[in-house]
C-alpha cells in the first residue's frame, strides 16, 4: 500500500497503544493547523506568525516516547471515509501538496490525528466502540486536568471521563486562545502535579503539548473528542449540533443553551477565558 507523498501514519489503535505504553504527550495536526502553517487564518484562531512558525517546527519534530506528533490519516485509502470527508481531503491534499511532500521526505512516521475522531467520518463504524474504549483506558484511574474553551464542557452529560479518578478544569478562551498562551502555560504547570492533562484548545493545544512534555508533564491534545463521542452515543450519521455545548465544525457557538451543572462548575479551578 503506497502512501501519497510518502507520509506514513500509524493507525488509531497503534497510536493509542504507543501513548499508553510510553505515557507520551500528543500533538495532533489537522486541516486547521495546516492552514495556519501555510499562512491562512481559521474561524477560531486568527493567523499569527509566531503561532504559525511554532506549529511548523513541532510538525517537523520526529515522534518519540515523550511526544508523538499526529496528522490526519488521509494519505492512503480515502475510500474508508464518507463522501464528504473523501471529497474534502482530496481537495486538501492537492491544495497543500508542497507541505505534505516535505513531511514525507523529512519524517519517518506520524501518529493518527483521528484518535479523537474515530466515528463520524468513517464509512465502517463497527470499530468505534473499541476505539473509544481504548482511548478511555488512557485516563482510567488517573487524575485529570482538562483545559478547554469556555463553551466546550467536555464530558458534561455523558460518561466519557467516568473512569478517571478525579477531574479538574481550566477554562480558556474559545477563540484566539493563543493570545493567552503564557498565562495558560503557567496555570497548567501550577495545577498539573501528578495529573494527566487533556487539551481541547485548537492549534494552541499543539504548542502546550510540546512545551509541557519538555517539562515532564504528560499532555494529550484530544481536540473534539466530546462531539465525536456524543455523535457515537446517538448513532448519528452526520454531524449534529449539540444544544448545550460547543460542537465540532459548528465554529461560531451560536444558540448554545447552557445547562446549570453544579458538578461541572465545582471542577473549575481556574478561568482565564
Amino acid at each position: 500500500m503506497s502512501n501519497q507523498f510518502g507520509v506514513n501514519v500509524i493507525d488509531i489503535p497503534e497510536t493509542i497503544n504507543y501513548v499508553k505504553r510510553n505515557k507520551s504527550s500528543v500533538a495532533r495536526f489537522g486541516d486547521g493547523e495546516f492552514d495556519l502553517i501555510l499562512g491562512r487564518g481559521i474561524p477560531y484562531q486568527t493567523f499569527n506568525i509566531d503561532l504559525s512558525s511554532r506549529l511548523k517546527k513541532i510538525l517537523f519534530t520526529p515522534s518519540n516516547e515523550k511526544l508523538i506528533i499526529c496528522v490526519s490519516d488521509v494519505f492512503h485509502d480515502l475510500d474508508r471515509y464518507n463522501d464528504y470527508a473523501n471529497s474534502f481531503w482530496k481537495q486538501n491534499l492537492e491544495q497543500n501538496k508542497t507541505l505534505y511532500k516535505e513531511m514525507g521526505e523529512k519524517i519517518n512516521w506520524f501518529g493518527s490525528t483521528f484518535i479523537s475522531r474515530p466515528y463520524i467520518d468513517l464509512k465502517d463504524k463497527s470499530s468505534a466502540d473499541r476505539y473509544f474504549s481504548l482511548l478511555k483506558s488512557l485516563w482510567k484511574d488517573r487524575d485529570l486536568l482538562i483545559v478547554e474553551g469556555k463553551t466546550s464542557r467536555a464530558g458534561q452529560g455523558n460518561d466519557l471521563f467516568d473512569t478517571a479518578k478525579s477531574i479538574h478544569r481550566i477554562i480558556a478562551p474559545s477563540k484566539d486562545a493563543f493570545s493567552k498562551y503564557d498565562e495558560l502555560f503557567l496555570t497548567i504547570k501550577k495545577w498539573s502535579d501528578n495529573k494527566l492533562v487533556l487539551l481541547m484548545l485548537g492549534p494552541t493545544a499543539k504548542l502546550l503539548s510540546y512545551d509541557l512534555s519538555c517539562e515532564g508533564i504528560q499532555a494529550i491534545d484530544i481536540g473534539h473528542i466530546d462531539s465525536e463521542y456524543e455523535w457515537f452515543l446517538m448513532g448519528a450519521l452526520q454531524k449534529v449540533k449539540l444544544p448545550h455545548k460547543h460542537t465540532a465544525e459548528f465554529n461560531f457557538d451560536n444558540d448554545i443553551d447552557f445547562v446549570i451543572d453544579d458538578e461541572y462548575e465545582s471542577q473549575i479551578i481556574a478561568d482565564i477565558s
